[in-house]
């Protein structure tokens, strides 16, 4: 807060936060006056809270795409916001910022995440640009569907440091996958191949964590689904080159290995696939997560093995499939889990968050209930 508190100043170039112990009186030079604050909506806890220099009030409001506005009074240049976050240590929310000259046609300034580490304001920054309005949009959080911000600052300038990471790209290695998303039309889900994925993010399905350490992947119960699916995904799908990738499970060997924590399951039937393999027809195996457990499937056989029955919200763990000489061999942070034996063609490996729920048997059937996962790395190799 740069009005009257001294509090350290939290930089945060496109989710890189790094605590700069600064007096905030000494930016204030920088700030950005705001004459008014408006909101889509609250719950008792109102949109001036934000600006009352006190990090114990907040704003809130649930649901996918709620707003908090800021009225700036006349154009001005606008390059970075400093946001608090209610109960900012304990969980991520996803948010995007956009400024309007009009407070009718909004242009994205910057979309992404808390860093999910403190309550203490961070400061996002995006390229510098004019504008009379600034608003921050919602998208729920890893615990919830709300919204809570406790306090704004509004700043000119924003940096002009290249950030740390602008796409998943950044993070992980995508030069052999594509990207399928619980969006598009109907039985019609958007895909983005390369060349286009280096350069691709869709908030909240599929960006570069707040601390460019990991990839959001997001899948609602309300999202599109292929035509062979009842359950939408945001899900890599492995590629050789240009082409599908296909391989055999009788020739040579094929390796998958993913680091990942689940962040969210949806309600109802909590249910989260983390990584399969796929072959021409059908999945063949993948590791299934339902509540608190860990599974190891074989084709319809859902519950072949488990792996684990206490693996929680929030809780890193590494996958793996080792597939070679017509065996799959499952494990879990290293450990061999189980052995199944199998002859398969037409193969490739999958890995992000493919929901095991949709509006049939998930309520509500809204953006706001979804299954989502974070991966640090996801590795393929064939020999």
């Amino acid at each position: 807060m740069h009005r009257s508190l001294r509090v350290p100043l939290v930089l945060t170039l496109a989710g890189s936060v790094a605590i700069l112990g600064l007096s905030t009186t000494a930016a204030a030079a920088d700030e950005v006056p705001v004459t008014a604050v408006t909101a889509s909506g609250d719950d008792g806890n109102v949109p001036a809270n934000t600006r009352d220099n006190n990090l114990s009030t907040r704003w809130s409001d649930e649901g996918d795409g709620v707003w908090i506005r800021f009225d700036l009074g006349s154009s001005t240049t606008v390059g970075s916001l400093a946001i608090g976050w209610h109960q900012g240590n304990t969980r991520t929310t996803s948010f995007d910022i956009e400024t309007s000259a009009n407070g009718t046609a909004w242009t994205n300034a910057f979309n992404g995440n808390s860093s999910g580490t403190t309550t203490q304001q961070e400061t996002t920054s995006f390229t510098p640009r004019q504008a009379r309005y600034v608003r921050v949009v919602g998208h729920g959080n890893t615990v919830n569907a709300w919204t809570s911000i406790t306090e704004v600052d509004v700043f000119a300038e924003g940096g002009t440091t290249p950030p740390a990471c602008q796409y998943p790209s950044d993070i992980l290695n995508l030069t052999n996958w594509k990207i399928q998303l619980p969006i598009g039309d109907e039985e019609s889900p958007d895909e983005v191949k390369q060349p286009a994925l280096d350069t691709y993010k869709v908030s909240p399905w599929f960006v570069p964590a707040a601390d460019c350490q990991s990839v959001v992947f997001r899948a609602a119960v309300n999202g599109v689904t292929t035509s062979g699916s009842g359950y939408p995904r945001s899900e890599l799908r492995e590629m050789n080159g240009s082409s599908n990738a296909a391989w055999s499970s009788t020739s040579g060997t094929h390796t998958l290995v993913v680091d990942q924590t689940v962040l969210h399951l949806p309600n109802d039937k909590p249910h989260l696939v983390v990584g399969q393999i796929h072959d021409g027809e059908d999945d063949v195996s993948v590791f299934r997560v339902e509540g608190t457990s860990l599974y190891v499937t074989n084709g319809d056989t859902t519950h072949h093995k488990l792996v684990t029955s206490s693996l929680q919200v929030g809780t890193r763990f590494q996958v793996k499939f080792v597939v070679s000489g017509g065996q799959i061999k499952a494990y879990y942070n290293n450990t061999l889990q189980t052995t199944i034996s199998k002859s398969f063609t037409g193969a490739y490996f999958k890995a992000g968050a493919y929901t095991q729920a949709n509006c049939t048997n998930s309520s509500p059937c809204s953006a706001s209930n979804y299954g989502e996962a974070k991966l640090f790395n996801v590795t393929v190799t064939h020999s």
